[in-house]
């Protein structure tokens, strides 16, 4: 081979490994594909870390006790998909509750509202679960991009995100709301960074789209991560003389634009907050120390996070997992050294995030802070919270890989030289660093992939969802504490009760249950067996209804049909009473007898007076903090747009020929000075 092609060769491969230059990827256009071309990578790589879940078998699901818990109020969806706005209340589980109100989960979310509509409950949320792996990817890829780095520190760093243990680690228990809420909070850093370097109009839209977006992640912890981490905003809002900079009425734009974006969820919540009883760890438990976060950056073994009280956990990884490896770590540590200029003070508002972050998610903080604060208790896995600062991390390590690719590193000569080639060639020792950044890739991949398994469930599911399957709406329960029946009892349309739910509703008991599924003896003496197999046994309780007229001398039975916050019930009574429909009473609900409007009583069930002989009744959820939420999205919607495309500077210039035409026309006066006036 001439030495002259072997120079043309190596220009073409430095040509590729160096796009910020020109070339192939210079000018405005290269940019663009570049961009497209990593972002694919980027989502290829999630789909392949979460490949086992492109199984679409509805009876394999993801790996994780809780899975079936936590995405049971997605089933919203199926509910709207069969009765529109009765969706609005969540009766499937423990006597009702406004299903706008729900923190535990995220079924307000866009990924979960078009998954679910689209796949179902189990199929969609499996499709969300890659989804979610494709947003952190996404944000850290965004989040390089901010700190101006190259497009290998770019995709790397979003690749590491992708694998990273502080998603997948989350799916040893099924907690797939913590998974999915810490890739929306990712999303903020970098917007909250545009923010700062530029301060137009659509940064401030898309950190406003952004924290909406992750306030309606669920869960709360991660929310929780971004409140802790707002102190550290002082190096980008601050000046060298300590006075704020004008970016601070940007973000507060873009926080009054994600309220609003947000208020379908956030007003019903408002309204229910003093009603939500969740239990109480004052003692923080499951809080590590401080010290033990920093190294579970670089802990892969799962042994350490099952033994019980190792380094201060306790025996559960789900909480835990922040695996990276070895190579982001130093690197953050790099860039934190080489910080300079202008992006120093970004870099050390990363680092001082990670600080916060960590304070937040360990023991020392949360005991001092419940002393004062006694509502910090609820906070009982503050170390989910931790996961927050990986995003941080491989953003100072891909600043520092950036830095160390800048660096002038020897060559190694390749020995040709003629005087056509005008010089000696030949290729730097920095790519030598690709060869840590591929081997940390792999195994974070197969860290994550270990992690992001499904299961086939049991035959015992199906079984259970026939056996309780009732003509109308009475309550049942599946075997209680056994969470992979949940969410199949729920989408089969069973009325489940007690359920399984992580909080309560203040001061009010749950329905009792017509069909009950308990694994050992009788539950009561009145209950009567009425089948068993696969070691459950199935009793019904012939006194228990769901709609009952009270009467002086006893009840008697109703037939109710329907769905969510739409119920009807046909009664033929011998005497006038009192009909009790065994569904939580609250604001929004209203009722009708035989077509005219009634009052309900007050107290904890849907009750109207109910006279002697056939009649039907009629229960209506309709609540008044929907449509208000509903109301303040369109406004907030309305408020991006105007910002996003300029729409009364873009009226100023085009507006006024035609007007100006038409007035000269109708009045033969002169037109007024529109531009001035708009432009003003």
């Amino acid at each position: 081979m001439r030495s002259g092609s072997v120079r043309r060769r190596i220009e073409a491969l430095e040509a590729v490994f160096r796009p910020s230059e020109g070339g192939l990827w210079g000018g405005w256009p290269g940019r663009v594909l570049l961009a497209i071309v990593e972002l694919t990578l980027i989502a290829l790589f999630a789909v392949w870390i979460g490949r086992n879940y492109l199984n679409f078998d509805p009876r394999e699901v993801p790996f994780g006790r809780e899975f079936m818990m936590v995405i049971q109020s997605n089933n919203l969806w199926e509910v709207a998909r069969t009765c529109g706005w009765c969706a609005l209340w969540n009766g499937s589980t423990s006597g009702g509750y406004p299903a706008a109100a729900e923190l535990f989960g995220a079924p307000l979310h866009p990924v979960i509202a078009v998954t679910t509509l689209l796949w179902g409950v189990i199929n969609g949320t499996k499709v969300a679960l890659i989804v979610s792996l494709a947003i952190a990817g996404l944000a850290q890829w965004w989040l390089a991009h901010e700190l101006e780095v190259g497009w290998l520190p770019r995709v790397w760093s979003a690749l590491i995100a992708v694998a990273g243990g502080h998603l997948a680690g989350r799916m040893d228990d099924g907690a797939f709301t913590i998974l999915l809420s810490t890739a929306l909070a990712s999303l903020v850093i970098p917007a909250v960074l545009s923010v700062e370097r530029r301060g137009t109009r659509r940064s401030v839209v898309l950190l406003g789209v952004v924290l909406a977006s992750a306030i309606l992640g669920g869960q709360g912890y991660m929310q929780l991560g971004l409140l802790a981490l707002s102190p550290a905003l002082a190096f980008l809002l601050l000046d060298e003389k300590l006075k704020p900079k004008a970016a601070w009425k940007d973000m507060a734009l873009a926080g009054g634009l994600a309220a609003l974006l947000a208020a379908p969820f956030l007003i019903p919540v408002a309204h229910f907050l003093p009603n939500f009883a969740k239990p109480l760890d004052p003692s923080f438990q499951s809080a590590p120390p401080l010290e033990v976060l920093p190294l579970n950056l670089v802990i892969a073994d799962t042994a350490v996070y099952r033994g019980s009280g190792t380094l201060g956990m306790i025996a559960a990884p789900a909480p835990y997992t922040l695996f990276i490896g070895w190579v982001p770590v130093v690197l953050a540590v790099v860039g934190l050294g080489a910080a300079g200029g202008e992006r120093r003070r970004r870099i050390f508002f990363l680092a001082a995030a990670v600080v916060l972050v960590f304070a937040i998610a360990s023991d020392p903080l949360l005991k001092s802070l419940v002393k004062y604060i006694p509502a910090v208790a609820a906070i009982r896995f503050p170390s989910f919270t931790a996961g927050l600062a990986i995003p941080l991390i491989l953003g100072m390590a891909s600043f520092g890989l950036h830095r160390l690719l800048k660096m002038d590193w020897p060559k190694v000569m390749l020995g040709l030289q003629s005087s056509a080639m005008g010089g000696t060639r030949g290729f730097s020792l920095k790519w030598a660093l690709v060869i840590p950044l591929v081997f940390n890739v792999r195994s974070d991949a197969a860290y994550a992939h270990a992690w992001l398994t499904i299961l086939h469930q049991g035959d015992d599911v199906p079984w259970i969802q026939q056996t309780l399957r009732t003509e109308e709406l009475e309550w049942v329960s599946p075997p209680f504490g056994e969470h992979y029946f949940i969410a199949p009892a729920i989408v089969s349309g069973l009325k489940i009760s007690p359920g399984l739910k992580p909080w309560g509703w203040k001061g009010r008991t749950v329905p009792a249950a017509r069909l009950e599924a308990i694994r050992g003896p009788s539950p009561a003496d009145s209950a009567v067996s009425i089948g068993e197999s696969y070691g459950i046994f199935v009793y019904l309780r012939p006194e228990v209804h769901y709609a009952a007229v009270v009467t002086d001398t006893g009840q008697e039975p109703c037939s109710a049909t329907g769905a969510g916050g739409r119920i009807d019930v046909a009664c033929n009574a011998s005497a006038p009473g009192r009909l009790v429909v065994q569904e939580n009473n609250w604001s929004g609900w209203r009722a009708r007898l035989d077509g005219m409007p009634v009052s309900l009583m007050r107290g904890q069930w849907l009750e109207v007076e109910a006279p002697a002989g056939e009649h039907n009744f009629e229960f209506r959820y309709a609540p008044w903090d929907v449509p208000l939420g509903l109301f303040l999205m369109m406004l907030g919607m309305a408020l991006c747009g105007v910002m996003w495309f300029g729409l009364v500077p873009r009226f100023r210039d085009r507006a006024p020929r035609r007007i100006v035409e038409n007035w000269t026309r109708l009045t033969g006066a002169d037109a007024p000075d529109l531009e001035g006036r708009v432009g003003a």
